[in-house]
């Protein structure tokens, strides 16, 4: 149960957000475009100065001045790995060894001419100093700087800068929500520092670390270590269940420190009029261990959540209450967590503490930085296939929640039609029971008032005749008498016909019941509706040897009394339309009864009509129909109007029988029936 509830809280958050989101994620998309293009052109500018020291000599590694030093000593940055190792370690935390000189000419101007005069395999004599440590002196040949060196060195990192630029457009653009976006933007970071590393590192030509260096791909490893504790946050269980917006405890606050650090560089720069390499490269190369440490206990945290060791709660204003994480959302996170934690954990180990200890990676470089062009396709198809997978299984609990409801509702019908059933049926018992009384009223009391109004007006009509005849001397005027009398006999006995097509009308149940149902019908058929249309030269002809099967009890019961309720009501008013509106001269009224089912069928070769012209609601039928199905059973119309051939109506109903209905066989029936005949 609280899963569901978490579920449709979290479908109904996700549709509000879904319109806001609707709004943002273009305008957010061309931002990223926008700093897409403008990180392609700052790399752009970088190789090419890069390629203008192609073809020239250099020492076999990359350097740059550190302008905070005395004497701006060269610090060396990497070495291709084509080319046999150099003596002097890279910088790092664990080294701070210096060129000082280079062909005993100190500083810059040293390992400029000596690059600018050498020729390849030429050697070249270095002078190195460290902190603390007495100067030594190096010899290593000359190299020419080939395209290879640069796609070695340059082009793979541009290449998978690139990659991680596009798989974050992807992923950004593709978002349905703001998490997903997080994931686009996250990306950004790796793809700086590998796109703007161009910038970093002199072949030939001696040049100071530009502004791009110092104020943007520096500062970008402690943006990649916001990034992390960003994208932590995100995952964490509690923010997964809701759909969320922007805010600034998750999406803000990572990136607050990175402000202290752009300050520095700014005083730095505005100050000095450049940056201190060294301790730019500290602070930032800092907070990116500190953002993995953070991610990384995140992520832990977030997984002992989800396997249930660490009991997730959330404060209300009734106090903390227990949450469960649906199944989808485990499954969702700890595949992305594997996946984050695992990239984030490689590339650590593998990438930034190997450079933080020693300046080198523990794979080489080319190696290095090929993984790192492939790892972003691996999380572009692993995030895609993980958001089709939480789009199936919202589908999936979003279909869930709507068959719930359905059934809910189907449950709700179902009741609302019991109820409908139940109330028609107590209406079709009051209509049943008003029209019986009506029918006893008529009969004992209209009825029998106009039959003795009729005995007394031809008794006294008799007498006055009589009373006329014997008085010779004309005391007695008995003709005008005589003619009243007859008027309001005739008036009485117009009355009792009227009143009989009345009682009709309401289907004489009274009468049903005292002589049983086949009794009824057939005085239906041969006397009363005779009686009350005797201008009409309809011919009826009866067949209703099946009911003599029915046992004389059966309408003792509540479904007998339904049932031939229902075979007494549709008879009558089948032959009264027949009467009144059909125009035919001959009917049928045959009743059969085999398979335990009893069907009654009339016809007539009427003019017909268009069934479906004609509202059921407006006709007898529609009554009819109701009374019926109370039984049980089924009620079947069909007419073909005129000229056609076979015009006419056939009202047929079917009705199944109950236990114990049947006295009889269909067989021993015929055979009396026959018997009858004979």
């Amino acid at each position: 149960m609280l899963h569901l509830s978490v579920s449709t809280v979290f479908f109904a958050e996700q549709h509000t957000t879904h319109a806001w989101w609707q709004r943002i994620r273009p305008r957010l998309t061309i931002l990223y475009l926008a700093v897409a293009l403008v990180l392609l052109l700052i790399s752009g500018a970088g190789h090419l100065r890069l390629f203008n020291e192609i073809g020239k000599v250099f020492g076999g590694f990359t350097w740059t001045i550190d302008a905070a030093s005395p004497n701006e000593p060269i610090v060396i940055i990497s070495t291709p790995d084509q080319l046999p190792p150099f003596a002097i370690p890279v910088s790092s935390l664990t080294s701070n060894t210096h060129i000082s000189a280079v062909n005993h000419v100190s500083g810059v101007a040293g390992i400029q001419q000596a690059y600018q005069h050498a020729h390849p395999q030429d050697i070249i004599i270095y002078t190195a100093q460290g902190n603390k440590t007495v100067p030594m002196t190096i010899t290593r040949p000359a190299y020419l700087f080939t395209w290879n060196l640069w796609w070695q060195t340059f082009g793979l990192t541009f290449l998978a800068g690139l990659s991680w630029l596009i798989v974050g457009i992807v992923l950004l653009a593709t978002a349905s929500e703001w998490t997903g976006a997080v994931e686009g933007l996250t990306l950004l970071p790796p793809a700086m520092l590998l796109l703007l590393y161009s910038h970093w590192g002199n072949i030939q030509t001696a040049t100071t670390p530009d502004f791009v260096v110092q104020m943007i791909w520096i500062p970008s490893f402690a943006l990649l270590g916001a990034a992390f504790i960003h994208l932590s946050l995100t995952y964490r269980p509690i923010a997964m269940t809701t759909g969320r917006r922007p805010s600034w405890l998750v999406d803000g606050l990572p990136y607050a420190p990175l402000l202290l650090l752009m300050a520095y560089d700014w005083i730095s720069l505005l100050s000095s009029g450049y940056v201190p390499i060294r301790t730019n490269i500290e602070l930032s190369l800092g907070y990116a261990v500190f953002g993995g440490v953070v991610s990384l206990g995140i992520g832990i945290a977030s997984i002992l959540q989800i396997l249930g060791i660490w009991p997730l709660h959330k404060r209300t204003s009734e106090g903390r209450i227990s949450i469960t994480i649906p199944r989808r959302i485990r499954h969702h996170l700890g595949d992305l967590l594997t996946l984050w934690i695992g990239g984030i954990g490689l590339g650590f180990c593998f990438g930034v503490l190997p450079i933080l200890l020693t300046g080198q990676t523990l794979l080489p470089l080319s190696l290095f930085y090929i993984l790192a062009a492939v790892y972003p396709l691996i999380l572009l198809y692993a995030i895609r296939s993980l958001r089709l997978i939480a789009r199936l299984h919202v589908t999936l609990d979003q279909r869930e929640a709507a068959l719930q409801e359905q059934q809910k509702t189907a449950q709700v019908l179902q009741k609302t039609n019991e109820e409908l059933q139940q109330a028609t049926s107590l209406l079709l018992h009051a209509d049943a029971h008003l029209r019986s009384l009506l029918s006893q009223r008529i009969h004992d009391q209209p009825k029998q008032q106009a039959l003795r109004i009729r005995s007394l007006l031809g008794y006294w009509q008799h007498k006055l005749r009589l009373e006329m005849e014997r008085n010779a001397d004309g005391k007695v005027v008995a003709p005008p008498i005589i003619e009243a009398l007859s008027k309001v006999r005739k008036i009485s006995e117009e009355l009792e016909r009227d009143l009989r097509g009345l009682q009709l009308l309401v289907e004489d149940a009274y009468q049903r019941r005292s002589l049983g149902l086949k009794l009824h019908l057939e005085k239906l058929i041969r006397e009363d509706l005779p009686l009350l249309h005797t201008e009409s030269l309809l011919e009826i002809q009866p067949d209703l040897w099946a009911l003599d099967a029915l046992n004389p009890e059966l309408e003792q019961s509540e479904e007998g009394e339904k049932i031939a309720e229902a075979i007494s009501y549709t008879v009558t008013q089948a032959l009264l339309n027949i009467y009144n509106h059909a125009g035919a001269s001959y009917a049928t009224v045959r009743t059969v009864c085999r398979d335990n089912i009893l069907s009654v069928e009339i016809a007539d070769d009427g003019h017909g009509f268009d069934v479906t012209a004609i509202p059921p609601e407006k006709t007898s039928i529609f009554k009819a129909d109701l009374k019926v199905r109370a039984a049980h059973g089924t009620l079947h119309l069909e007419s073909t109007p005129r000229p056609n051939p076979h015009h006419g109506t056939i009202i047929r109903l079917e009705i199944p029988l109950p236990p114990g209905a049947q006295i009889a066989t269909p067989k021993q029936i015929q055979d009396h029936k026959e018997q009858q005949y004979t």
